[in-house]
C-alpha cells in the first residue's frame, strides 16, 4: 500500500485545537537500518526543533519507532511535527534557528549535518491530515507513550455519515475513558488531498503503557452515554460504513511540545 502523499521537507502528523487554532499535520515515514546512529542524528534534532518551538515556527515535535503494522511498506521509523497554520508549512531552517541550536557551528559542519541526517534514513512517503476531532485536555498530548494508529476507508458519499457517529457516538465514549484514565488521548484525521485512493481517514488513541490498549471494558459506557441505542446496531452501522485498512503501533522515542 503507497502512502505518498505529499513531499514535505518538514513533516507533520494530525491537526488539533492549539490555543484556539487549528494545527495542521504531515508524517514522513522512513526506513532506518542502523537505529543507533539514526537516534544520534534525531536526538541533535531536538535541539533545532526546540528553538523552533521557542520562536513559534512550530507547536510540536517528535519521534516514533514503528512497533507494529499489518502492511508490508518497509519504513519502521515516524517523524512527526505538529504547525498551527498551513502558511508555515516547507519554511525551511532559517540560519537563526541553527545559530540559536549551535552556536559553534560552521557552515561546513551543518552541510556535514545535513548529509550525515540524508545517510541515517530513507524517505519512503509522507502525508498531510487535518485532524477533525480529538479529546485532548490541553493542546497536545504531552504523556502518550504508545499510539495505535488506524487508517480508515469510508464508502464513497458517506463520510458526512461516517464522521457524525464519531463525533456524536464514539467522541463521547473516548472522552470517559480518558478520564477513567484508560488512554490518554483519541484524534481523528482526515487526509488533507493527495492520494485518496489507499484510505481518507485515520484515528490516533494514545496509552501510557501496553496494558491498557485493547482493555476490554471500553464499550461499558456506552449505556451510560448512549441509553437509548443499542451498541450493536451502532457498531453494525458503523462497519457498513468504514473498511480498517492498516493498523499500526507506534512507541515515543523523542518528543517535545508546547
Amino acid at each position: 500500500m503507497k502512502k505518498l502523499f505529499v513531499i514535505i521537507p518538514l513533516l507533520i502528523l494530525g491537526s488539533l485545537i492549539v490555543n484556539g487554532q487549528n494545527v495542521i499535520g504531515v508524517v514522513d515515514y522512513m526506513k532506518v537500518d542502523n537505529p543507533d546512529e539514526y537516534l544520534e542524528v534525531e536526538n541533535m534534532w531536538q535541539k533545532i526543533h526546540k528553538e523552533r518551538l521557542k520562536q513559534g515556527m512550530i507547536v510540536g515535535w517528535a519521534t516514533y519507532q514503528v512497533m507494529f503494522k499489518t502492511i508490508e511498506d518497509p519504513y519502521n521509523y515516524i517523524t512527526v511535527s505538529w504547525y498551527d497554520a498551513f502558511s508555515k508549512l516547507d519554511k525551511g531552517i532559517p540560519e537563526s534557528v541553527i545559530e540559536a541550536a549551535f552556536p559553534n557551528m560552521r557552515k561546513a559542519e551543518w552541510k556535514a549535518f545535513e548529509d550525515r541526517t540524508n545517510k541515517s534514513r530513507k524517505l519512503i512517503s509522507s502525508g498531510v491530515f487535518h485532524q477533525r476531532f480529538t479529546c485532548a485536555p490541553k493542546d497536545l498530548d504531552n504523556s502518550g507513550v504508545y499510539i495505535v494508529i488506524n487508517e480508515i476507508s469510508v464508502r464513497p458519499g458517506h463520510s458526512k455519515e461516517l464522521l457524525k457517529l464519531y463525533e456524536e457516538i464514539y467522541k463521547p465514549l473516548y472522552e470517559e475513558d480518558i478520564r477513567n484514565h484508560n488512554r490518554t488521548n483519541w484524534s481523528f484525521w482526515e487526509k488533507w488531498e493527495g492520494n485518496m485512493k489507499d484510505f481518507q481517514y485515520l484515528s490516533a488513541d494514545s496509552y501510557t503503557d501496553l496494558d491498557q490498549i485493547g482493555q476490554p471494558d471500553f464499550m461499558k459506557y456506552f449505556s451510560i452515554i448512549h441509553p437509548d441505542k443499542n451498541p450493536d446496531e451502532i457498531s453494525d452501522q458503523m462497519e457498513k460504513l468504514r473498511t480498517l485498512v492498516n493498523t499500526e503501533m507506534w512507541k515515543k522515542i523523542y518528543r517535545i511540545v508546547n
